[in-house]
């Protein structure tokens, strides 16, 4: 299997496979050349790309329990890299639109304004449902019929801003699978903010940012797109000898509880054979990133992103670690295979950037949007799921509670104070105790979630917030995040590129660190109002 390599631990068991991997990649997790100069002996070439990278659901410990597999561009951040090993999301709802919004501004949500994936708001007496990129305004290109995105929801700059402020001439590029991964990076700038429609199984945006697609993109997708999306198969890369370092791969509570294992075939899987199913069937395998990173590659080479003598900002986000960790969890064997991957798209990426750029040209801030519960049946002891009599026992609570003729903050009170008897229930929170300074550590997180007029939860109308027990979710088979568990928060955070210092380190920090430290690395200026603070000089 090429990305293996000679692990640490089991010389003996895997020196077979792993000899030949390590020589295939030692250009990629070889140190990098000398740093460049400006003509002065000793000066190191200040970086002209700004990278802000995130792998959507990572959690930290899938690096460490993985660690002497790596051989390709996660061996070099672990490497190269400063690695915090104690880093979390400091707030309570832990999804893909605020963790992706929160690195790149260094604020939590409830500053920046994307408290969920989606919420609801109350107008004129009604519930409306809000996607967290909704513009209606701002229709996809290409697609009209699909509803329309921007960053219109997002109240805060990130730094894909402050370095176009700090350098008119910069070129700001952002791009995902995911519409509010893609947005989130660059937060509320205007740039070349693209992202993978599913269906389509091709790249656009939306008419906030271009009215029709450019040139390049189209070309793209004309020419590039067929050919990294031709797979109707995905077979697993993990040899035998690899096969316990992960969850059996038949089981039951994964994927659709009938295809759980090797090889997966859109013939048995797919909806149909027309081409929009077949798209979205490869939209569950590791071909986006693939995609993804390509796209970037175009985007660096068409656009000249950091050759041109001035700062430019480029965001990634890689979606499929969570697209596949939902379905069948973070230790499986399709997970698993996706990491090793992931390990060896990434080793070429890094090795395109130092051709194209310069070793020394690029800085990296590395992260992951929120981490997930292991499959819940497999936990020891197995966690469990909320079926509808959660519902029905939540519904009979609340309108009992109303009958009492309570309203407000005395609802609220009541209305919680009752909640924690419920079994699946941990505690209950009022708003009121939220907004005012709660010494709670759980609290802490859901006031950083926290909106009085954009609702992630079913009583947010009556002023509270829920938390379940933990290893508790809901769904038949899978799994997914969203609590504010250490589980669904810890994340890697890593910083690369000249003038950081390798290594590891346990220091405490937050994702909100993340921006103002890339921005305090390559000389741009930071709002001085953020919630995160430099923690790499």
């Amino acid at each position: 299997m090429r990305n293996s390599r000679v692990p640490r631990r089991r010389p003996t068991a895997l020196a077979c496979i792993a000899i030949a991997a390590a020589a295939i990649s030692a250009a990629n997790a070889a140190p990098v050349a000398a740093a460049q100069t400006d003509g002065e002996p000793g000066a190191t070439r200040q970086p002209t790309l700004v990278v802000l990278m995130a792998v959507d659901q990572l959690r930290h410990d899938m690096l460490e329990r993985y660690d002497d597999l790596y051989s390709g561009g996660l061996r070099r951040l672990l490497d190269r890299g400063r690695v915090f090993t104690r880093a979390t999301h400091d707030h309570a709802m832990t999804a893909t639109a605020p963790g992706h919004t929160t690195l790149a501004t260094g604020v939590y949500p409830t500053r920046h304004g994307i408290v969920g994936n989606s919420w609801f708001e109350i107008r004129d007496g009604q519930r409306d449902n809000v996607y967290s990129m909704r513009d209606r305004d701002a229709p996809i290109v290409a697609f009209p019929d699909l509803e329309g995105r921007s960053p219109k929801n997002v109240t805060r700059d990130g730094i894909a801003q402050w370095i176009r402020e700090a350098e008119p001439r910069a070129r700001v590029v952002s791009v995902s699978r995911k519409d509010r991964a893609a947005i989130g990076l660059s937060a509320r700038a205007r740039g070349e903010v693209f992202w993978l429609i599913p269906q389509g199984g091709v790249f656009s945006t939306s008419t906030f940012y271009h009215d029709t697609l450019p040139g390049w993109v189209q070309r793209f997708n004309a020419d590039d797109m067929p050919r990294l999306y031709a797979d109707v198969e995905w077979e697993s890369l993990v040899p035998p000898v690899l096969a316990g370092r992960s969850r059996p791969d038949t089981a039951s509570a994964e994927g659709d509880g009938t295809h759980t294992y090797f090889t997966h075939r859109a013939a048995d899987e797919a909806r149909d054979t027309t081409e929009a199913a077949l798209n979205l069937w490869r939209a569950g395998t590791p071909a986006p990133d693939r995609a993804t990173l390509a796209f970037a590659e175009r985007a660096v080479e068409t656009l000249g992103l950091g050759q041109q003598g001035h700062l430019d900002f480029l965001a990634v986000s890689l979606s499929q670690t969570d697209i596949i960790g939902h379905g069948y969890g973070p230790f499986s064997r399709e997970q698993l295979d996706n990491l090793l991957r992931l390990d060896r798209e990434l080793g070429a990426f890094f090795a395109f950037l130092d051709r194209t750029v310069g070793p020394d040209g690029w800085t990296l801030a590395f992260s992951a949007d929120h981490g997930v519960l292991p499959v819940p049946e497999y936990l020891d002891p197995p966690g469990g799921r909320i079926g509808p009599a959660f519902g029905q026992r939540l519904g009979a609570l609340v309108r009992e509670v109303m009958a009492s003729g309570l309203e407000g903050d005395e609802l609220a009170k009541a209305l919680a104070e009752r909640l924690v008897a419920d079994p699946d229930i941990e505690a209950a929170y009022t708003f009121a105790e939220l907004e005012n300074e709660p010494a709670d550590s759980f609290a802490v997180l859901y006031a950083h979630s926290h909106s009085r007029t954009r609702f992630t939860g079913q009583l947010g109308p009556l002023g509270v917030d829920l938390r379940l027990r933990p290893n508790l979710i809901g769904g038949p088979r899978g799994t997914t995040h969203g609590s504010p568990y250490l589980y669904d928060r810890w994340v890697p955070v890593i910083f690369y590129g000249p003038g950081v210092e390798p290594g590891r380190t346990d220091e405490r920090v937050s994702t909100v660190d993340v921006a103002p430290t890339l921005a305090h690395l390559v000389g741009v200026p930071a709002p001085d109002d953020l919630d995160g603070r430099v923690i790499v000089h």
